[in-house]
């Protein structure tokens, strides 16, 4: 009973620092679930997050599932979900009841534009965590994934292709390089 309640208070806490949507997240969840909670590994992490991508569902509702099924079963991640989904549920009714007066307010609307900046910047540290902690294993470099990196970036900033498709190319490609081991 006590995981079960450490389990729904660490996701209230997480979306209560969430600012900015689902990938903004990411450097609030690793923190808590991999560096404080220890309930994951760097690599159990970035698998979480690749199986994440290529599952439907918003991404803190899938993370708060797939950890608490790991730490206590179905039970956990059910306690984990409702933690993920109480905070946003109150706070969304609370806009919902003041939404006019927030928006004729000039310090909340300050106050959401420095929010943007810094939802920006945590994009920017999770990017470098995972291509760090995808890059880097044991603390050698994989040249394989540094080639899947290095082809999706050029792919999606060039050419401005449908994610998905270099998403299902990261995976065939993940896959050959396994199974060749390069």
């Amino acid at each position: 009973m006590k995981l079960l309640l450490d389990i729904v208070i660490t996701f209230i806490k997480i979306q209560l620092l969430s600012f900015g949507g689902g990938h903004a997240s990411i450097p609030v969840v690793h923190t808590e679930i991999v560096e404080i909670k220890h309930w994951m590994t760097m690599k159990e992490f970035s698998d979480l997050l690749a199986m994440d991508e290529i599952t439907p569902g918003p991404l803190a509702i899938n993370c708060a599932t797939f950890v608490g099924k790991k730490l206590a079963g179905v039970i956990g991640s059910i306690a984990a979900t409702v933690g993920c989904i109480i905070p946003s549920c109150v706070i969304a009714l609370i806009f919902m009841k003041m939404y006019k007066q927030f928006l004729q307010n000039k310090i909340f609307v300050n106050e959401l534009r420095g929010l943007r900046c810094m939802v920006i910047a945590l994009l920017a540290v999770t990017t470098i965590t995972l291509a760090t902690g995808s890059i880097y294993i044991d603390n050698s470099l994989k040249l394989g994934n540094t080639l899947i990196f290095a082809l999706s970036f050029i792919l999606l900033y060039k050419f401005k292709p449908n994610p998905l498709y270099v998403i299902l190319l990261g995976g065939v490609l993940g896959i050959l390089i396994n199974i060749v081991k390069f």
